[in-house]
């Protein structure tokens, strides 16, 4: 088990309901992990924020955003698979429509 520091802004902070939540992802604890954790805590809520607009929430048709891991940018295009660490924070930076 990994416990991991999730810092959340805009429409997830919203659906969360804090700046910060610790999340314990089972190893091997990786990105994909982590948000299958947040989903399961979070609900539908949550995947709704994730998921293409049309698409099965936990088919893969996720929505492309930043992250970033410690000091390190990642993306959810690339990045799904990488190992996490106890200790380790992510910071979900989700990005913002308007106009």
């Amino acid at each position: 088990m990994a416990k991991i520091k999730v810092k959340t802004f805009s429409v997830v902070r919203d659906v969360i309901g804090s700046d910060v939540v610790e999340v314990e992802v089972k190893a091997p604890a990786t990105v994909s992990g982590l948000f299958d954790t947040l989903f399961k805590r979070y609900g539908e809520p949550l995947k709704k924020k994730f998921f293409l607009p049309g698409s099965h929430s936990g088919s893969g048709d996720m929505v492309a955003f930043l992250m970033r891991l410690n000091d390190e940018a990642i993306t959810s295009t690339f990045d799904m698979n990488r190992e996490l660490s106890d200790g380790d924070e992510i910071a979900v930076i989700f990005p913002v429509g308007g106009g």
